[in-house]
């Protein structure tokens, strides 16, 4: 019984790699919609994020939103290639010490608590190949996974975002999924490509988008 379990779980692992695998691909062309964003990183990256959340001292690696929007802010002001994603610049521009996946030197990033409730973490994914774009993730996690309110890591809404974004050059167009619903919003600038997922920002204010996760490609 335990050997039928142990190959289960080996198929399940692989389906659960491929998919990942499958999910980055269409995200690099564009394709896929704000669950796919959401699901393919919540998969491929939960027990990297577990490691790095168990890395954040209590009351010492914590920051307001306000802080966390400014700095997304001012590091996507100076991203031009795939070389301001590296390890090194993350920390120089961050001050939050970077820490890489014990089992894919590919992939790095960083974490930072907000509130009890609320993570805001970073993550990239490197070109594993030559050509192969990088991925720099900026999300805002709900540790209860409860969809909780949005409230406290909103007083920087995604209108506020936009507004910078339109500062700095970037061209924003609406990314449509199936049923012709609204996945998510694209910002491009010459060979930069950002995707922003919103959420409402909670049951009294389902209107009032809020940002969820930033994707950008390089």
């Amino acid at each position: 019984m335990s050997t039928i379990r142990l190959v289960c779980a080996l198929v399940l692992i692989t389906m659960l790699s491929t998919f990942c695998a499958q999910s980055r691909s269409a995200l690099a062309d564009g394709n896929s919609s704000s669950g796919t964003y959401s699901s393919s990183t919540s998969i491929a990256n939960k027990k990297f994020m577990d490691t790095l959340h168990q890395n954040v001292s209590p009351g010492v690696l914590q920051m307001t939103a306000e802080e966390v929007s400014r700095l997304i802010l001012d590091l996507i002001s100076k991203i031009k290639t795939a070389e301001d994603f590296s390890a090194k610049k993350l920390e120089n521009a961050t001050g939050l010490k970077v820490y890489f996946d014990p089992v894919n030197s590919k992939e790095y990033g960083a974490s930072v608590k907000i509130t009890d409730t609320w993570f805001f973490n970073i993550t990239v994914i490197s070109g594993s190949k030559d050509g192969e774009r990088s991925r720099l993730l900026f999300s805002f996690d709900d540790q209860t996974h409860g969809h909780a309110d949005m409230t406290p890591i909103c007083k920087v809404d995604f209108a506020a975002y936009t507004k910078r974004l339109n500062e700095l050059g970037f061209q924003k167009k609406p990314v449509y999924g199936e049923h012709g619903r609204l996945s998510t919003w694209r910002f491009s600038r010459n060979e930069i490509v950002i995707h922003v997922d919103i959420r409402g920002e909670s049951k009294e204010k389902p209107h009032h988008d809020c940002v969820s996760m930033i994707t950008i490609d390089a």
